[in-house]
């Protein structure tokens, strides 16, 4: 038994099976459940970690993937440059930091934008919603560009801890150029991706880089219950809210969201699974990037759940999520 390889398949008699290994999403709900606090999520990325540094034997999807962050520090490859595209779209001055600001001095917030803020279409206009909601709140903020790089969330999934650790500290460098001189409680970011949430706010303290880092739907609900924000007309429909697991299960964040949708006159349906109980996308543990190669797919299911949920409602049904992956997936 002791010399069995811990991770292979049948040919080699593996224990674990690495399409098994491979297909967990760290959603966290196995932890959750879990009657005597068995930290699962963490073995299985340590096993992955394994694979890739050691053994380096993960599935081909993932090459790209890391080519991609190695090379132009996003996920899907594309132009630094390109990460300042969707600030032509607004009709509004958006700083951007080390071209319209070279300190943080009068700003509040800086923006993170993220790597599917910048890029990915659907998400550039929550990038462009929240930049403008911030603006007509009289919230002081800035960007920064260029600068940007991916967090090394998914890295660190797929069980890359060198190039996430290589991501993290070439960001921590340039956040705290920006904050110089800043008191730690003035370090604001907000951020929109739950993953970009969970990497700066627990991850990043553990190589040096501590930040008051808040969600944007934190900081909307903030703004909505001091008057600084006024829903105008009312969203008269019936909405069903996925919550994303690097949000919720993760970190515990799940009234901001609903507070949110309910000041904006939104009918809040729930579905069965909800809360710490919701169920995952199935675009987490860097599964984003990678081909379901096990059972159905469970961004169906999920959206089953949620039509299921809104079926027979006589007003127009939406299905609202906190994080750009859910989104794509749903």
């Amino acid at each position: 038994e002791a010399e069995r390889p811990l991770v292979g398949g049948e040919d080699v008699n593996g224990i674990i099976d690495p399409e098994v290994l491979w297909s967990c999403t760290t959603c966290g709900a196995c932890v959750e459940q879990c009657p005597v606090d068995i930290e699962h999520v963490d073995h299985i990325i340590d096993m992955r970690r394994y694979q890739v540094l050691i053994e380096s034997e993960f599935p081909s999807e993932l090459a790209g993937l890391f080519k991609n962050l190695e090379n132009k520090g996003n996920p899907w490859g594309q132009n630094a440059k390109d990460r300042l595209n969707w600030i032509s779209e607004v009709d509004f001055e958006i700083p951007v930091y080390g071209k319209d600001a070279d300190s943080f001095d009068g700003y509040e917030y800086l923006f993170w934008v993220g790597c599917a803020g910048a890029y990915e279409d659907r998400a550039k206009k929550t990038t462009k919603a929240v930049a403008e909601l911030l603006a007509t709140a009289g919230v002081k903020f800035m960007v920064l560009g260029q600068e940007e790089t991916c967090t090394g969330d998914s890295a660190r999934r797929a069980g890359n801890e060198f190039l996430f650790q290589q991501l993290a500290m070439q960001n921590i460098a340039v956040l705290d150029g920006v904050f110089e001189g800043v008191e730690a409680s003035k370090k604001k970011i907000v951020v929109t991706c739950a993953h970009c949430f969970n990497a700066l706010n627990n991850e990043y303290p553990q190589v040096g880089g501590s930040y008051e880092v808040v969600h944007h739907t934190q900081l909307l609900n903030r703004l909505v219950r001091s008057k600084n924000l006024i829903p105008v007309s009312p969203v008269a429909q019936n909405v069903t809210y996925h919550d994303p697991c690097y949000l919720g299960r993760h970190n515990k964040i799940y009234d901001a969201p609903r507070e949110l949708m309910e000041a904006s006159g939104s009918n809040l349906i729930e579905m069965p699974r909800h809360g710490e109980r919701s169920m995952c996308c199935g675009a987490g543990g860097a599964r984003m990037w990678m081909e379901e190669q096990l059972g159905k797919r469970i961004n169906v299911d999920r959206v089953d759940e949620a039509l299921d949920t809104l079926k027979g409602g006589n007003e127009p049904s939406m299905i609202a999520t906190g994080c750009p992956f859910c989104r794509v997936m749903l």
